[in-house]
């Protein structure tokens, strides 16, 4: 960055710890090509958004985070995209307020969208962030943040939800989850008809806090307003109105559509849990439908009854089903429904701007910090990976697509590539090496010898998956007659580039290297106590699951089988093509596949007749949940769409292919919107189909017996956090659980090579890093401070190497 001397030596490093910032800012004298705000560039609005407006905010908002406030006007630096800072001074609330007001004239001049750009860059603020931003300005309104134990609470109660998920899908006769949410003060905020309850007591005007519906939040409301005492709860009880028109009023909690997405895609399901009145039952459902919740199970309650009474009864009447958590803002209602589950999370909500829930714990919101956390927004993350296991988990409404940082990546050499590629797999086999001379040294039995190294943390380890005994079964034949150790794994099938969000192009990339080289890592430990090694047969699958040309995945399988070559790993590894393997195999009758296929499409077709993905997808999902025609030990329909609607392809580009994709996928079930709405419901019922295709296939492949191809004396090789039983759990990148082509190469802390998704890399700023070829895909990103004018540091090549764990 351009500095011009005069600025405190803490500012400048403070800035220069800032990876973001610095691509986004340059502070001092203005460079040539540079013009000021006032007079801005001849672009189309879009551009100018992206290009100009964006830039300015997200640079003055990491300065105001840094502990600086930008002086004097800004400027575009129109060769880099950065914006140029004159000079900058610590923060203090007259100088920021003064500082922002004028500058938001200015892009308001510039562009009207300036306020959606706002709203954008300053939700998840820090609590650092949203203090500088308290002041009297233009930019107070729109600063948000999200307290960290409530998104604490909240990932919590996720995690439990997945956890009792796959207890189900292990044993049927587990129950499977379930999240209950009250309505009123919960997940929705009556607003309005409780000022129109005010207003009909008398009590008019400009209100502090607005009072909660129950008897303890009436006298804080009531001290905290200046009210005398002769204005009683019970009459605003009586003036609180609950037909139609009033109910439609109300508006739904932020986050609440959301956490009700993430519990379903966790294998959970909400249900709502009312005191509402059976009367109010269908004016509560046209609301929730209104709301996109339409879908959710709703149970209101009889009059006169006891209403936490009822909770609990709705609740032990869900058969199959079994509490984890319930949020309630009334105590009672707390009490009995903590008393007779006490295996749930019983949370107290606190519905911002009212009184009513004074209680530490309490929650206000059902917002979550997105993952990974939003850059610049004065948190302590530096730009990272997103250890997201599924797209699905990232906010990509809330991610950026980053325009001006894409431009600032690196094109590799031909002997930069080769160097990486070498060094990488150098340090695979030497630390492989050194693996097997510590099991060498303490164990005796070669069997035995083969599973401690597979056990090592290099490569998964999971002892209670894979035992002793089943490997010493899989291995008995291989360590008898002397010959290498046979492993078996399913993949590569193709890249995943068909949203353009998990990879951008369809071809392989390092991640799929560093695979490689993992395998040459687990030879190299294997031969230190079996000097054969091993030989990993990979079954190919690129069009068995789901329907695909050969020419969507032709040029993915040439290009692996020429990393298979230039890694050295073709005398480990064998790619075969599945079915081919199945036929060797004697896996039932091949030519009974299109039969079976046709019979099971059937009968999930007929089992999900009548459902309408492109109308109602929430409800169809929920309704399809409930007819599932699977079986014990395979994937439940409603779980494995809400994977595949990511896979598959994004029927139409638009002119920016990722932005138009993260639009597309940002509210994948908002079908009512004019752009966007066509698109999606072609994605949905694309999605659809290809799912019940893949369970099809699955049933098909378990009749014809394919499991068959690793039985006798193989070991099964698999890439799932959680093996069935009898599998060696093989992660290939270590931490990461996103498999090589599901996402695109990346480099973690250390130079680690890990993978993710491609969206999540933009966002987070990382930049590409190319090819020599001159592919538009990347080979790999890398954090934004690994690449200083277009040169990538040095320390990439030197120090490249596999996660360790």
């Amino acid at each position: 960055m351009y500095a011009t001397g005069t600025l405190p030596e803490r500012a400048l490093e403070e800035l220069a710890r800032d990876p973001l910032l610095a691509k986004y800012c340059l502070v001092g004298t203005a460079p040539r090509g540079t013009v000021p705000l006032s007079d801005p560039p001849d672009l189309a609005e879009d551009d100018l958004v992206e290009l100009v407006v964006r830039p300015v905010v997200i640079t003055v908002r990491g300065l105001l985070a840094a502990g600086e406030v930008p002086v004097g006007e800004p400027g575009v630096h129109l060769p880099s995209g950065r914006i140029v800072v004159p000079d900058l001074a610590p923060t203090e609330p007259s100088r920021v307020a003064e500082a922002i007001t004028r500058l938001h004239h200015l892009l308001i001049a510039i562009s009207p969208a300036t306020t959606a750009v706002l709203a954008e860059e300053l939700r998840f603020c820090s609590a650092g962030l949203l203090s500088v931003l308290a002041g009297d300005h233009p930019w107070n309104r729109f600063a948000h943040h999200v307290p960290t134990a409530q998104h604490e609470l909240l990932q919590e109660v996720l995690r439990l939800v997945k956890d009792r998920a796959t207890a189900h899908r292990r044993d049927p006769g587990a129950p499977r989850p379930v999240v209950a949410l009250d309505l009123d003060f919960c997940a929705f905020h009556p607003r309005a008809r409780v000022r129109e309850a005010l207003a009909a007591i008398g009590v008019t005007g400009p209100l502090p806090v607005l009072p909660g519906l129950y008897e303890p939040g009436w006298r804080p409301f009531r001290e905290l307003a200046g009210l005398p005492d002769d204005v009683e709860h019970a009459e605003f009880r009586r003036a609180i109105s609950w037909d139609r028109e009033a109910l439609l009023t109300d508006e739904l909690a932020p986050g609440v559509r959301r956490f009700a997405g993430d519990v379903e895609q966790a294998g959970g399901r909400v249900v709502l849990l009312t005191g509402r009145r059976h009367r109010m039952r269908a004016a509560t459902e046209e609301s929730l439908a209104r709301h996109g919740l339409g879908h959710l199970a709703l149970r209101t309650s009889a009059e006169g009854a006891d209403v936490g009474e009822q909770k609990v009864a709705a609740l032990r009447g869900m058969t199959g089903w079994e509490p984890v958590a319930a949020f309630d803002d009334k105590e009672a209602n707390r009490i009995a429904l903590a008393e007779v589950f006490p295996q749930a999370l019983v949370v107290p909500v606190a519905a911002p701007g009212f009184t009513g829930v004074d209680r530490e714990d309490a929650i206000a919101t059902f917002e979550t910090l997105p993952q990974p956390v939003p850059l610049g927004r004065g948190h302590l993350a530096r730009p990272g990976l997103s250890h997201a296991t599924s797209i699905a988990q990232l906010r990509l409404g809330e991610l950026r697509t980053r325009p001006t940082l894409w431009r600032q990546g690196v094109r590799l050499t031909g002997d930069e590539q080769a160097g990486i590629v070498a060094a990488l797999c150098r340090k695979a086999v030497e630390t492989g090496a050194r693996l097997g001379d510590r099991v060498a040294a303490i164990e005796t039995g070669t069997a035995r010898a083969i599973w401690q190294v597979v056990q090592a943390k290099l490569f998964g380890a999971s002892r209670s998956a894979y035992p002793v005994e089943q490997a010493e079964d899989d291995l008995s034949r291989a360590v008898s007659s002397g010959e290498p150790a046979e492993f078996v794994l399913l993949g590569p099938p193709t890249k995943q580039d068909g949203s353009r969000l998990k990879a951008l192009g369809g071809l392989p990339d390092l991640a799929e290297v560093a695979m490689l080289a993992r395998v040459l890592q687990l030879d190299a430990a294997t031969r230190r106590v079996h000097p054969p090694g091993i030989r990993v047969t990979a079954l190919a699958d690129p069009s068995h699951f789901r329907v695909r040309d050969v020419s969507r995945y032709r040029d993915y399988q040439r290009e692996f089988r020429r990393m298979l070559a230039l890694t050295g790993a073709d005398r480990v590894v064998e790619v075969r093509n599945i079915d081919e393997a199945a036929a060797e195999f004697g896996c039932g009758d091949a030519d009974e596949r299109a039969e079976l296929l046709a019979r099971h499409r059937d009968r999930y077709e007929s089992a999900l007749s009548g459902l309408d993905v492109r109308a109602d997808p929430r409800r169809a999902l929920a309704e399809a949940d409930e007819r599932d025609p699977g079986c014990p030990g395979q994937p439940r329909f409603a779980a494995m769409f809400r994977s595949i609607v990511h896979a598959v392809d994004v029927p139409h580009g638009g002119e920016e292919p990722v932005e138009f994709s993260r639009r597309v996928y940002a509210e994948p079930f908002d079908l009512a919107d004019p752009v966007l709405g066509g698109t999606r419901r072609e994605l949905l019922a694309l999605a659809w189909d290809e799912t019940i295709t893949y369970l099809a296939n699955k049933h098909v492949d378990a009749e014809l017996d394919y499991a068959a191809m690793w039985r006798h004396d193989r070991v099964r090789m698999s890439l799932s956090l959680r093996p069935e039983p009898g599998r060696f759990r093989f992660v290939p990148l270590g931490g990461s659980a996103v498999m090589p082509w599901q996402g695109t190469a990346a480099l973690g802390r250390g130079n680690e090579v890990s993978t993710d998704f491609a969206i999540s890399l933009i966002d987070q700023s990382y930049l590409p890093v190319w090819a020599p070829e001159g592919r538009s895909q990347p080979w790999f990103m890398v954090p934004p401070n690994l690449v200083r004018d277009g040169v990538l540091d040095p320390s990439v090549q030197d120090g490249i190497q596999l996660r360790t764990k």
